[in-house]
C-alpha cells in the first residue's frame, strides 16, 4: 500500500532554531537573512532554483544575491560544491565548533588564578547586555579574553559597559579587549585611572578641534594630540599656547604645533607657567639672538642685519668660538608646509 502526503508544500512550516536566532541572526545583513530563509524553505520543499531565479523572487539584483551567498558561506550557513548547495544543521555545526579542541591559553593559567569561576560574570553580562540570551560562543570568547589578558571579572564587565552604545559583535569586542590588554589594565583601580585620563583627553581633543574649527579630526591629527597629552603630559593650557604661537606663523599646521610642543618638552617645560616664562625670556633677548625651529618666537631672523635677507646666514656667536645660522621667515615656511 502506497501512502502519499497531499499536503501543499506552500503551507508547510519552516523551523528556525533559537540557536540560529541568538548565534547567527545578529551578524547577518537584511538581504542575507532573506536569502537564507528562502534557501532553507526551498531546501525543505525540494525546489530547484538558481541565482537569477532567486534574484527575481527576492526583488534584488543578481549581484546582491551573489554577495549574500558569499556572506552566508563565510559564516558556515551554506556550503557549495559545483552546482550543488547544502544547508548545514546549525545545531550540529554549533556542537562541532564549540565542543572540539580549540586554541586557548595554557592550562596553568587556571591554576595560577585559583580556578576562577566566572559563572556570575557571564550571567551578569548576558542579563545586562543580551537580555539573557547570550550565545554560547560569547561565553567561550569572554572566558578566553579574561584568561588571555589577565582581566579581573569587574574589568571585563566595565569594558562591556563602556561599549554598550556600540553594536556588539565579536570581532569588534576582540579588538577592544586586545587594546585594554596592551595597556596593562587588569584591576578595577587601573581601569578607573585610565577612564579618568581618557575623559580628560577627550575634553582636550574637543577643545583643540573647536579652537582650530576642525570637525572631525583625522586619525593622523588625533595621533598628534594623543602624543602631546599622553606622552608629553600636556593639558590644554599648554597646547593652547602652542596653537597661539603657531597662529602667528605662515601656514600653521599640526606639524608646526608638534615642533613647538616637542621643543618645550625637550627643554623640560612641564606646565603653562614654565612655557610662558620661557617665551617671555626669549623675547627679552636682544635682536639677532637667534632662533631654532622649536622656538619661532624669538629674535630677528636676519641676525640684526637688514641687508642680509638670505636663508641660513652665518654669524659669529658672542663668544667668538663658533658660527651660528640665522633663519629668515622663508626658511620656516619651507619647513612648516601645509599638512598633507
Amino acid at each position: 500500500m502506497k501512502i502519499t502526503d497531499q499536503t501543499s508544500k506552500l503551507y508547510d512550516n519552516l523551523d528556525l532554531s533559537g540557536l540560529f536566532i541568538s548565534e547567527y541572526l545578529p551578524g547577518l545583513s537584511g538581504n542575507a537573512l532573506k536569502l537564507y530563509i528562502t534557501l532553507a524553505y526551498y531546501g525543505k520543499t525540494g525546489v530547484k532554483t538558481d541565482e537569477q531565479a532567486l534574484a527575481n523572487v527576492l526583488g534584488m539584483d543578481q549581484s546582491y544575491v551573489n554577495a549574500c551567498m558569499i556572506e552566508l558561506e563565510s559564516k558556515g550557513l551554506i556550503s557549495r560544491e559545483g552546482n550543488e548547495l547544502f544547508i548545514p544543521d546549525v545545531i550540529e555545526k554549533h556542537i562541532r565548533d564549540n565542543y572540539s579542541p580549540r586554541t586557548a591559553p595554557k592550562a596553568d593559567n587556571d591554576s595560577e588564578r585559583g580556578g576562577v569561576d566566572r559563572t556570575h560574570l557571564l550571567r551578569a553580562i548576558s542579563d545586562r547586555f543580551f537580555g539573557g540570551q547570550m550565545s554560547q560562543t560569547w561565553y567561550n570568547d569572554i572566558v578566553l579574553w579574561a584568561d588571555t589578558y589577565g582581566f579581573c571579572d569587574e574589568v571585563v564587565f566595565m569594558i562591556f559597559q563602556q561599549n554598550k552604545d556600540k553594536p556588539f559583535n565579536r570581532p569588534y569586542m576582540k579588538k577592544v579587549m586586545e587594546a585594554f590588554g596592551e595597556r596593562g589594565i587588569h584591576t578595577v583601580e587601573q581601569m578607573n585611572d585610565w577612564t579618568q585620563k581618557r575623559d580628560a583627553y577627550v575634553k582636550v581633543r574637543s577643545k583643540v578641534a573647536s579652537n582650530l574649527k576642525i570637525s572631525p579630526l583625522t586619525v593622523y591629527q588625533e595621533k598628534y594630540i594623543e602624543k602631546w597629552f599622553y606622552e608629553f603630559g600636556y593639558g590644554f593650557d599648554v597646547i593652547d599656547l602652542a596653537l597661539r604661537e603657531g597662529s602667528g606663523m605662515n601656514k600653521p599646521s599640526f606639524n608646526l604645533y608638534d615642533t613647538l610642543l616637542t621643543s618645550w618638552h625637550e627643554n623640560g617645560l612641564e606646565n603653562a607657567a614654565a612655557v610662558k616664562a620661557y617665551l617671555a625670556e626669549r623675547k627679552k633677548k636682544p635682536s639677532g639672538a637667534g632662533t631654532n625651529p622649536g622656538d619661532p618666537s624669538g629674535g630677528d631672523r636676519n641676525g640684526g642685519n637688514p641687508d642680509k635677507g638670505g636663508r641660513g646666514q652665518r654669524r659669529q656667536s658672542p663668544g667668538g668660538n663658533f658660527a651660528q645660522r640665522d633663519y629668515d621667515s622663508g626658511f620656516y615656511d619651507s619647513i612648516y608646509g601645509e599638512e598633507q
